[in-house]
């Protein structure tokens, strides 16, 4: 007998890219009388009426920002056994849940599958190569007991014993629910073959946009911590990214150009968040909803 899984989908004015994750959960070689989508759209004034929703499907609103307040109100509605998350801009692979559900029944607690960028043509641009370099490295994020919710499958007891996410979190909080897990000895195992295709961002206005956001959830989540005090920030927030080059050094599927552009965005976007996260530090800024 299969086992019943619960999607959990958030969406915040994506209503287009949303359609192409609804087709690919459509297309799932997994039996569809054994799961269920709840996507959970999170701008209440933002509706799209021409959504057609399979049977087991189902659209919810929640009010309070952020996608982690929204992956809360559906894990109060959800009745899988296993909880699977992704997002309204992911494509997963036709045997994404089939190939989850292997890696959890041969042992695994919690899987973080792979993210694969795609992008808009073959001529990349700066912020696509950027994005090839250093986005959604999940192996690095378990590394660290965490894992992106753009691509995490787990049992729903681990839920129910852990908690749920931190609704109060803009940004980082899909990771440190993940720290809260590997805490009490809930390990996480990466799975290549648990796969979803994510747009690389293609624009540098859209990694600034990124940038604001993983800025003041590292604010929120590091508060206390001695790396992200203001004397830190100011002291070594504007040095290179020593480890953002030794890191795409060893990329080999990525020409020299391509990594001297990668390494000259990350020195800028770093710039850029060591001074926005100043300037939440000091009350100029405000953690944003982008």
């Amino acid at each position: 007998m299969n086992k019943f899984v619960s999607i959990i989908v958030p969406t915040y004015r994506d209503w287009h890219r949303l359609k192409l994750c609804v087709n690919a959960l459509t297309a799932q070689s997994y039996p569809s009388n054994a799961f269920e989508v709840i996507i959970i759209n999170n701008d209440p004034d933002d509706h799209e009426s021409n959504l057609n929703l399979p049977e087991n499907f189902r659209l919810i609103v929640e009010s309070k920002p952020g996608s982690y307040a929204a992956r809360n109100a559906a894990l109060a509605l959800a009745t899988g056994e296993i909880i699977a998350f992704t997002d309204s801009d992911c494509i997963p692979d036709k045997e994404w849940i089939k190939n989850a559900i292997a890696r959890l029944d041969a042992g695994a607690e919690r899987v973080a599958g792979r993210i694969e960028l795609f992008f808009k043509s073959k001529k990349l641009t700066p912020a696509e190569i950027f994005e090839k370099a250093y986005a959604f490295d999940q192996i690095s994020y378990i590394k660290r007991g965490g894992a992106v919710t753009a691509n995490m499958i787990t049992w729903r007891k681990h839920l129910d014993t852990v908690g749920y996410f931190n609704d109060s979190l803009m940004s980082g909080g899909d990771n440190e629910w993940g720290w809260r897990a590997n805490d009490i000895g809930i390990p996480v195992e990466y799975a290549s073959d648990v796969i979803v295709k994510h747009p690389a961002r293609n624009t540098f206005a859209a990694l600034l946009q990124k940038r604001r956001r993983i800025a003041g959830g590292a604010v929120s989540i590091y508060r206390k911590e001695a790396r992200y005090s203001l004397l830190m920030l100011l002291l070594l927030g504007y040095l290179p990214p020593s480890r953002a080059v030794l890191k795409i050094w060893r990329k080999l599927e990525m020409t020299l150009i391509e990594k001297l552009i990668a390494i000259s965005m990350a020195y800028c976007l770093k710039v850029y968040s060591t001074t926005y996260m100043i300037g939440l530090k000091v009350g100029v800024n405000r953690i944003e909803r982008v």
